[in-house]
């Protein structure tokens, strides 16, 4: 730009630097415009990637705080963000499909070797309720399609009694007998 501004209008046509320097950045510009337009492109693909590979980074993220959540169970159950990922990696690696069935087998390698590294150290009657855990999730998010209803889930996780009918057997405990009561007015 210096040496166009310097440059004397009157010879500026026989100053071959001066064209030389011109033509340089015009190349230069065209070939930037050029690498805009591929990364524009290569954006606009990159980002259909990753919509096609959102339910694999969603079933990681909803079996990451269904383990975290477990030391409500116990407080051993202590999970790092750092092994998890192993796992998670670990799950991916072992995926060998590379055509369109290839994010149902990441979710379904992710939820298998998820629930194996983390079911090895869990007590035999915590493992039932780590699965339990999955499953219920599962069919809140509809993937697991069954009809019920929340009255009946809640029935379910909570056990909220229905006292007031007497207890008719004798073998029965009370206790039990109220819960068959609110089950029977589901």
């Amino acid at each position: 730009m210096k040496q166009l501004s310097e440059a004397d209008p009157t010879t500026i046509l026989d100053n071959k630097e001066l064209i030389d320097n011109l033509e340089k950045t015009k190349a230069t510009a065209i070939s930037i415009q050029e690498q805009s337009e591929v990364a524009k492109a290569t954006e606009i693909d990159i980002n259909a990637q990753r919509e096609i590979y959102r339910p694999v980074a969603a079933e990681g993220a909803m079996l990451y705080f269904l383990c975290i959540s477990l030391c409500i169970i116990d407080h051993m159950y202590q999970y790092s963000l750092e092994s998890f990922i192993k796992f998670f990696f670990k799950a991916i690696e072992k995926t060998a499909e590379r055509d369109e069935t290839r994010v149902l087998k990441l979710i379904e390698n992710i939820r298998f070797t998820i629930y194996q590294w983390v079911s090895r150290g869990l007590f035999e009657k915590h493992k039932l309720i780590f699965l339990s855990m999955i499953t219920f999730r599962l069919m809140s998010k509809k993937v697991i399609d069954v009809n019920y209803t929340q009255e009946e889930m809640d029935f379910l996780i909570k056990g909220i009694p229905r006292p007031g009918a007497e207890n008719t057997l004798d073998w029965l405990p009370d206790v039990s007998w109220n819960m068959v009561q609110a089950l029977a007015q589901l």
